[in-house]
């Protein structure tokens, strides 16, 4: 396992962390070059962009790619609260010495952000661990605390998953973040961190609500709506309705690891707030998705995209 170019974390103290986004704005003195490739945007900048859902269409459809090559890797972090569980544990292995996490680690870290009950948190280490995606180390120290490494294939992930953000950000105003990785590898363990700070104190990063936290407790549901917003054609500003390429459910499920009963459930819930709905009869006919529906989810990727754009400025310019 190569070493991590992130800070180390000190096993009994708090982690050195990089100036936080408030509410994603903040200002950052990053050296010219650095700031012309890697600036950093406002979330408000993102959502006000002409070209965001040009951007944000692409972006859900990288991410949609990117399930098709890894579905098992994909399924085991599933759910919004497995997302924020294996970010927070990553945060961890970037910050450790040797990418190593202790379990009493990850699980201060859950009880600290109160993503998940001890059990529930154990449970999810126990199932990457099953599906090969981390393993037992020894300790020479204390062989009771068997430190955890995670597989490289989850390091490949998440910088795939940081690239295509990047690679948003770039298109929305011409800047190199992601050349810039591809010539400095190393900012990823020492970016992703201090993302992972942001977005946990971040209300709409971790706690979004709305039609949008519906998918977010589905397995999947997190692909099931980029499914979604992937499709959708351009559509004018006072559009209140937008119709999508779906007219099965299968449509939406085509894939995925996912319960048709829960999807249908989900579904429901949504047409009943009026998120969402058929323009005929339901499962025989286009689906439509609602401008506010759209709204939300622009706003959780305006937010995360922020927050990415901030830390990994500082992060360059570290």
């Amino acid at each position: 396992m190569p070493a991590p170019l992130a800070p180390a974390l000190n096993r009994s103290g708090a982690p050195h962390r990089l100036p936080l986004p408030a509410h994603s704005g903040s200002s950052l003195r990053v050296p010219r070059p650095v700031m012309q490739a890697c600036a950093a945007m406002k979330r408000s900048d993102i959502i006000m962009h002409g070209g965001m859902r040009t951007a944000i269409r692409a972006q859900a459809a990288a991410f949609l790619a990117l399930h098709s090559v890894a579905p098992r890797l994909g399924s085991v972090f599933g759910t919004h609260q497995r997302y924020l569980m294996s970010q927070a544990f990553l945060a961890l292995a970037f910050r450790s010495k040797d990418r190593s996490v202790l379990m009493a680690e990850f699980l201060k870290a859950i009880r600290i952000h109160k993503l998940a009950s001890p059990n529930t948190a154990e449970a999810f280490v126990r199932e990457m661990l099953h599906y090969g995606f981390g393993f037992y180390g020894i300790s020479r120290q204390d062989r009771r605390c068997r430190p955890i490494f995670l597989t490289d294939s989850v390091y490949l992930l998440i910088g795939q998953w940081l690239a295509i953000h990047l690679r948003t950000l770039d298109s929305l105003d011409g800047g190199g973040r992601l050349a810039e990785l591809e010539r400095r590898p190393e900012l990823l363990a020492l970016a992703h961190p201090f993302i992972v700070d942001a977005v946990m104190v971040s209300d709409t990063g971790s706690q979004p609500t709305g039609t949008f936290s519906l998918f977010t407790w589905l397995n999947e549901g997190g692909l099931v709506m980029d499914r979604m917003m992937a499709t959708l054609p351009d559509f004018p500003d006072d559009a209140e309705q937008v119709p999508t390429n779906f007219t099965r459910y299968t449509d939406l499920e085509e894939s995925l690891r996912i319960s048709r009963t829960h999807l249908i459930r989900k579904l429901g819930m949504a047409e009943r707030m009026g998120s969402l709905g058929w323009q005929g009869q339901r499962n025989r006919s286009t689906l439509w998705v609602s401008r506010a529906f759209i709204a939300e989810y622009d706003a959780y990727q305006a937010e995360k995209l922020a927050i990415i754009a901030h830390c990994f400025a500082a992060a360059a310019a570290a």
